[in-house]
């Protein structure tokens, strides 16, 4: 039942389609295999017997003329007539080629004009006839059967080119006037095909059998190791995904565990730092202090990025839509990490469009994604670089958010393994800063979620730009947001 299952699964899959296409090649490549055999080898055969008849007609016709002027030379009436010795002489032939022979020779008259055999059969005296009127008749060759028995049959014209040949047939019948190039009858010779035809089939069958085997053995061989490698990636892929939620609902438990310790050292040190039951009896205490509760800020963000992009994983990451100000987001954003620009050298520009209009969305991880950009440019460019924010959009592309930098930039090989959860470029620069690698991939789960692209472009030792798409269903229109100064 198992294996019939598997079966049915791979019949109905695209490679069992396929394996079906190709089992209907090979029946057909089989089929004009075994034809194109059979008839070449049909017309040797012809183009051999054709031979072998030509000869003996021309033996018998050379032998037959040679008689007919002796015996007008010779002593006539006691001779017998040519036509009776042309019947003796390829009786006597056909006795001594035996029952089995190759060739069977016979001289046909014309109906009503025949001396000593007449046509056996309509159809030949048809053919007899077709030849008379005619300067130069061609004989007909074609598979006819007698008494059962398939032959190759060739019906040659017998035409009354010598005069003597003339002058015999007059005599002998004085009502019928023959005159030079008559066509007095016709020689029928027939070759034996029956046995030929029937071995001929069976190797015709043997070899489409062979091609057919050949060719859709090998497809079916095809078809089902693409099929096994596709279920076997496939099975593999479900493990992986299996494993992949085990981790994420295991990330989100364990992350849940951990930010109820974590807001507590948070809230702690927050009320030491703030002195708020009394003074510490000793400063030194203080850097202490604030290093747990900045340490312990930044532990969350990273347990909360987790938590965010198991989530997105799982597919359980939902947006609050609500319709906002970009530009308010961007001032936001600008004052968070104003202070790591300002100390790290860098510049910032910001080009946003007067006419911006309002975003539908969910303002907080717009908000998110745009620091975690902001940072990332600002954590991997050296100082007297540029950060710089600018958009631009349309009703029918929608917004386009670039955040670019002049930072050490990322090697084209390496653009689609940044997007993925915990990956990092490993770099001197990069090295310097820690990091979970977490932050693209948030980037673009959110954004996605949003309808949107993610896109980079990066030239090492120039800098990277990572392009921001939303879909222009996301625009309000009909809302004008105050102007933003746009001076950095």
């Amino acid at each position: 039942m198992q294996r019939r299952a598997a079966i049915m699964a791979f019949l109905r899959s695209r490679e069992g389609s396929g394996l079906i296409g190709k089992v209907v090649f090979a029946a057909a490549l089989a089929i004009v295999a075994g034809y194109g055999f059979y008839q070449a080898s049909v017309q040797a055969f012809v183009a051999n017997k054709s031979d072998e008849k030509a000869t003996a007609l021309q033996l018998v016709d050379a032998f037959v003329s040679n008689y007919s002027n002796l015996r007008s030379e010779l002593d006539a009436d006691r001779a017998p007539v040519p036509a009776t010795f042309r019947a003796h002489s390829i009786a006597q032939f056909n006795r001594a080629r035996g029952a089995g022979n190759d060739l069977r020779v016979r001289w046909i008259g014309r109906v009503g004009r025949s001396i000593a055999t007449p046509p056996s059969d309509s159809h030949m005296a048809q053919v007899i006839e077709s030849f008379v009127g005619k300067a130069n008749p061609v004989p007909v060759s074609q598979f006819v059967t007698v008494e059962g028995e398939q032959v190759f049959r060739t019906v040659y014209p017998s035409v009354a080119r010598d005069q003597s040949c003339v002058d015999c047939h007059n005599r002998i019948q004085p009502g019928q006037s023959w005159q030079l190039n008559d066509v007095m009858g016709a020689f029928s010779i027939d070759a034996p095909a029956g046995p030929f035809l029937r071995r001929l089939q069976f190797e015709c069958v043997g070899i489409a059998l062979i091609v057919f085997v050949l060719i859709g053995g090998a497809g079916a061989w095809v078809s089902w190791d693409q099929y096994r490698r596709i279920a076997e990636r496939e099975a593999a892929r479900l493990k992986a995904e299996t494993a992949n939620r085990a981790k994420s609902s295991f990330l989100a438990t364990m992350s849940h565990e951990l930010r109820t310790p974590l807001n507590a050292i948070i809230g702690f040190s927050e009320m030491m730092r703030g002195e708020v039951l009394g003074e510490i009896g000793n400063q030194r205490y203080r850097p202490y202090i604030d290093n747990i509760h900045e340490s312990g800020a930044h532990l969350l963000q990273i347990i909360t990025d987790i938590l965010d992009l198991s989530k997105a994983e799982a597919g359980k990451l939902d947006l609050n839509d609500d319709v906002f100000d970009l530009r308010e987001v961007v001032r936001s954003v600008r004052q968070l990490t104003s202070g790591r620009i300002a100390a790290g050298g860098l510049t910032e520009k910001i080009d946003l469009p007067a006419d911006l209009p309002p975003l539908r969305g969910d303002e907080r991880k717009i908000k998110q994604v745009l620091l975690n950009l902001i940072s990332n440019a600002v954590k991997f460019t050296p100082a007297g670089g540029t950060i710089e924010l600018s958009a631009r959009f349309d009703r029918k592309n929608g917004l386009t958010l670039i955040i670019a930098d002049s930072g050490i930039g990322i090697p084209a090989e390496d653009l689609d393994r940044v997007l993925q959860p915990f990956e990092q470029v490993d770099s001197s620069l990069s090295r310097q800063h820690e990091g979970t690698g977490l932050g693209l991939p948030l980037v673009r789960a959110m954004i996605e979620l949003h309808g949107g692209t993610v896109g980079l472009n990066s030239v090492v030792g120039v800098g990277t730009q990572v392009i921001l798409t939303l879909p222009a269903e996301r625009l309000v229109y009909d809302m004008a947001p105050a102007p933003l100064s746009t001076a950095a």
